[in-house]
């Protein structure tokens, strides 16, 4: 009986172990090796011995104009992209929780650039802004909104802009999928009650649909800032942070300190700064959700 009860007791443990050890060699391994990595002075160009340096990498990094430049922009890439997401995503939830003709359709559409792979999505957008044959080009040409085709990548003044625009072409499908999830758990009695009062549409909006709504997009705000601060694939395939500066961010200062530098320690630092930075969200997030539990 007791040798029952104890199989009973360990069996939860064996079943989780293998995804445990698998969340440990995926994720905990190669976080805990990055840290550690951060206070040693390993640079793969350099023949030396490794040893412990403090925090003289992340001193250095103070001292470092392009580690500002990334973090600058990092902050605004965050900023702008999380702004246009929650408004955009919000009006067009708030279209498809509508009877519109079509209804259907426009949900399932909107949800493809969502689907499509990150490294995929660049390169259409890419493709979208070439200064030769680049679709975006052609069209504002056609209507007379440009007069000269534009390096929309090669000009360091509209890049990052242009950039944003394929971020958030990516991001809003989500913020859309969340936000009409939220809609349409609001109860129809609410609105029906206030026509009874009077209540024109507007009003409705602000004292029904967005109270209703806003724990959600709360939670949905800072799950997307935090992906939004850690975004890489597109920046990379698209511009890989140039011309010069313009779009490099702090993933892809990262990246580029990491495998074209080959800064490993240097590197780590600048990732261990990021992971620093995400505490204070991911805290957050984590908060909201067991509040709404």
């Amino acid at each position: 009986m007791v040798k029952l009860l104890r199989s009973e007791k360990l069996t939860p443990y064996l079943l989780i172990m293998p995804s445990a050890i698998l969340i440990v060699v995926i994720l905990i391994y190669p976080l805990v090796t990055g840290i550690i990595n951060s206070f040693l002075n390993i640079n793969l160009l350099i023949v030396r011995p490794t040893k412990f340096i403090g925090l003289q990498n992340y001193i250095n990094l103070l001292h470092d104009p392009l580690f500002w430049i990334s973090f600058k922009q990092s902050v605004l890439w965050t900023i702008i992209i999380l702004i246009g997401e929650m408004i955009i995503g919000f009006f067009i939830a708030l279209l498809l929780n509508t009877d519109i003709k079509g209804r259907k359709i426009f949900r399932t559409l909107i949800l493809i650039p969502w689907l499509i792979p990150n490294s995929i999505a660049a390169i259409i957008w890419k493709w979208l802004y070439s200064e030769q044959y680049g679709l975006i080009n052609y069209l504002l040409w056609k209507f007379h909104i440009i007069k000269t085709y534009k390096a929309w990548l090669g000009d360091p003044h509209l890049t990052f802009g242009a950039v944003v625009v394929a971020a958030l072409w990516k991001a809003i499908p989500f913020v859309v999928l969340v936000i009409l999830a939220g809609l349409q758990s609001i109860s129809k009695d609410l609105y029906e009650a206030a026509e009874v009062d009077g209540a024109s549409g507007f009003h409705k909006l602000i004292y029904i649909t967005i109270p209703s709504v806003k724990n959600i997009a709360l939670i949905t705000a800072i799950l997307t800032s935090i992906w939004n601060f850690n975004q890489f694939d597109i920046i990379q395939v698209m511009t890989r942070g140039g011309p010069g500066t313009a779009t490099l961010t702090m993933p892809v200062f990262s990246y580029e300190l990491f495998l074209q530098s080959f800064q490993v320690s240097y590197a780590s630092a600048v990732a261990t700064i990021m992971l620093i930075l995400m505490v204070g969200p991911i805290y957050v997030y984590v908060k909201r959700l067991m509040a709404n539990e």
